[in-house]
């Protein structure tokens, strides 16, 4: 890799800050001066106030150069809900490091402050995605004022043509929704529980129960997978997911079944989801509910 590759397009942009526009006037009033007068003192002073520019050019372009950037999403995320996005800087200088760098996303902005050489850093960046279904992630571009903060210099990040499912916005909903029925004959409260029911299957986490891993399940998929349980009393009940034609109250049905669904799977109901297309028994719904919320989250769109 070049010692000067920069980016997308390997071409950095130069813009001048509030500071860099003072300096350059203050400098073209030096040059002025030093003509007008012929002063060598004032020559000598505009001299060194255009080395300065020089210098605080060729030093930003080497602060950028060969800084690798790539980022993380997390496997579930809500509309309109603030999301973390993981980037991860490679400073792929063998001797120098990087100092004052901002990444961009939109007008989202994280800063490092310090990138040490031949090295790699993880930062946070807080976005919000507007709307469900498929959404791209928009050009990031990665900027520098070091070393004197008279000029600000930038390149635009590759993160590829990457797309991210984004699932309906969830909302505090009372579960006494009229999309909520109780299902006849059945008068049981659903916990999770340890009784010899199987409840669903999920993905396992740190401080679960070893006695519980699905072996099965979890040599199918490559990964462990955690055996739910359900209690011998537990109640169940059934959403049902009529959309309406109505586009402007389509999305805000989404939304509300979406909310429904998740406040019963957090107060541990057994949940039955029927839509046109499809019905998703309680043993196919884990929490968070990945194949309804992707169901939801692409439905008309």
């Amino acid at each position: 890799m070049s010692l000067l590759k920069l980016g997308k397009d390997n071409w950095a942009r130069t813009s001048p800050t509030k500071l860099g526009i003072l300096y350059i006037a203050l400098t073209l009033f030096v040059g002025f001066a030093a003509i007008n007068t012929g002063n060598n003192l004032l020559y000598l002073t505009f001299g060194m106030m255009l080395s300065f520019v020089i210098v605080s050019g060729v030093i930003s372009m080497f602060n950028l150069a060969r800084i690798d950037v790539d980022f993380k999403v997390p496997r579930d995320i809500y509309a309109l809900s603030s999301t973390n996005l993981i980037f991860i800087l490679s400073n792929k200088k063998p001797l120098i490091p990087s100092y004052s760098l901002t990444i961009d996303l939109n007008g989202r902005k994280t800063f490092v402050p310090y990138l040490k050489r031949d090295t790699k850093l993880k930062t946070n960046l807080r976005y919000i995605f507007n709307k469900r279904g498929w959404n791209s992630i928009p050009d990031a571009t990665i900027s520098t004022s070091f070393p004197f903060g008279f000029f600000k210099k930038w390149i635009r990040i590759d993160l590829g043509k990457k797309e991210v499912l984004v699932y309906p916005k969830i909302e505090k909903v009372d579960i006494s929704s009229d999309y909520l029925k109780e299902k006849k004959g059945e008068n049981e409260i659903d916990r999770k529980g340890f009784g010899t029911d199987l409840r669903s299957i999920k993905d396992f986490s740190q401080g679960d129960n070893p006695k519980f891993i699905h072996w099965k399940a979890s040599a199918k998929k490559n990964k462990l997978m955690l055996k739910e349980m359900q209690d011998e009393e537990s109640e169940s009940v059934t959403l049902q997911f009529n959309p309406t034609k109505n586009k402007g109250e389509l999305e805000r049905q989404i939304v509300s079944i979406a909310s429904t669904l998740m406040e019963l799977l957090n107060r541990n109901y057994l949940v039955d989801f029927i839509s046109p297309q499809k019905t998703y028994q309680h043993t196919q719904i884990g929490n968070p509910p990945r194949e309804v919320l992707s169901y939801l989250a692409l439905y008309n769109n």
